[in-house]
């Protein structure tokens, strides 16, 4: 483990951010999940689903980094794939027709 009392203010200030950016991508996901309950658009579901990845990416990398016995490799490597997977998703969503959207021409 870290002494955080031994951090450099900077690395410290990076820590809190990466805090907060977790934090404030669960507030998002919880919306996208909520908008999704109400709706029953499936859109949001990937939204939300997105937003977790994303958000993942930084904690793994606070967790892996801070614990000794993991590889930066292998936290990196996982944390990037959980961002892209996160990204394709929440493209998705925004760009998957609604079903209100969709008009029936026949």
């Amino acid at each position: 483990m870290i002494d955080v009392a031994s951090l450099h203010p900077v690395a410290l200030v990076g820590l809190v951010f990466s805090l907060v950016s977790v934090l404030l991508g669960l507030c998002v996901a919880y919306l996208a999940v909520r908008g999704y309950l109400r709706s029953g658009q499936r859109p949001m579901l990937f939204i939300a689903v997105g937003f977790v990845l994303v958000l993942l990416t930084p904690l793994l990398s606070l967790l892996g980094f801070t614990l000794s016995s993991v590889n930066g490799v292998f936290v990196t490597s996982i944390a990037a794939t959980s961002q892209t997977l996160g990204l394709v998703s929440i493209l998705y969503g925004l760009w998957s027709p609604r079903a209100s959207d969709v008009t029936d021409t026949a």
